[in-house]
C-alpha cells in the first residue's frame, strides 16, 4: 500500500482520555504497523513507527470526525478533526510502502506477531462510518466527509459494513446511530 487514507466518527467516552480507535499490524513484519489513536490531548498517527501527534481533546463524550492520512509517495501524513488539518508532517517514509495481509482492528492495538490484542490500548465509545481508502484523501474531501455521518463511497480497502460481521469482545452494534456532523 502506498497510501491511505482512515477515517471515522468517534464519540469517546469522557470518562477515559486515551485509547486505539485504529490499528493495523502485520504477523510476519512488527514494523508495518499503523494506529489512530489518542490521548488525553493529542491524536496521533503512527506510521511504522513514525508518529505525527496534534493537541485536541476528544474524550469528551460528543461526536467528531477523525482521519488520519498518509501518502509514502510525497512522504505526507497528516491528522484531521472535524473536516479541518490540525497536523501534517512532511518526509514521514517518503518513497515506502506499507505492506498488505496484515490485521484490522478497531478499540484496541492488535498485535499481530503475539496474535493478540493489547487490552491496555482499549478505547471506550463509539465508532461509526469507519473506512479505509487506498488513496490519500484532500483537505476538501475531508471537509465534506466531516459534514455528513454517511458517505456514499465505501472505503475501498474496508468499508464500515466490512466491519460489522466477525466482530469480537466486548463490543455492541448499533444500527442506529446518533452521530451527527461536524
Amino acid at each position: 500500500m502506498l497510501r491511505f487514507t482512515i477515517a471515522m466518527f468517534v464519540r469517546a467516552d469522557s470518562k477515559f482520555k486515551s485509547g486505539t480507535l485504529f490499528g493495523y499490524s502485520v504477523e510476519q513484519n512488527i514494523g508495518e504497523t499503523i494506529l489512530l489513536n489518542f490521548s488525553s490531548l493529542q491524536i496521533h498517527l503512527q506510521v511504522k513507527g513514525k508518529v505525527i501527534s496534534a493537541d485536541s481533546t476528544i474524550a469528551d463524550d460528543k461526536w467528531h470526525f477523525v482521519a488520519g492520512v498518509w501518502n509514502g509517495e510525497t512522504g505526507v501524513a497528516s491528522l484531521y478533526l472535524d473536516g479541518v488539518e490540525i497536523g501534517k508532517e512532511n518526509n514521514i517514509l517518503k518513497g515506502s510502502l506499507m505492506l498488505g495481509g496484515g490485521w484490522i482492528s478497531l478499540g484496541k492495538r492488535y498485535l499481530a506477531a503475539q496474535k493478540k490484542a493489547d487490552p491496555s490500548t482499549s478505547f471506550s465509545g463509539t465508532l461509526h462510518q469507519v473506512n479505509v481508502w487506498s488513496t490519500a484523501a484532500q483537505p476538501d474531501h475531508m471537509w465534506l466527509a466531516a459534514q455528513s455521518c454517511t458517505w456514499p463511497i465505501p472505503g475501498s480497502l474496508k468499508g464500515w459494513t466490512d466491519f460489522l460481521f466477525g466482530i469480537k469482545g466486548e463490543v455492541e452494534k448499533k444500527f442506529k446511530s446518533e452521530c451527527k456532523g461536524a
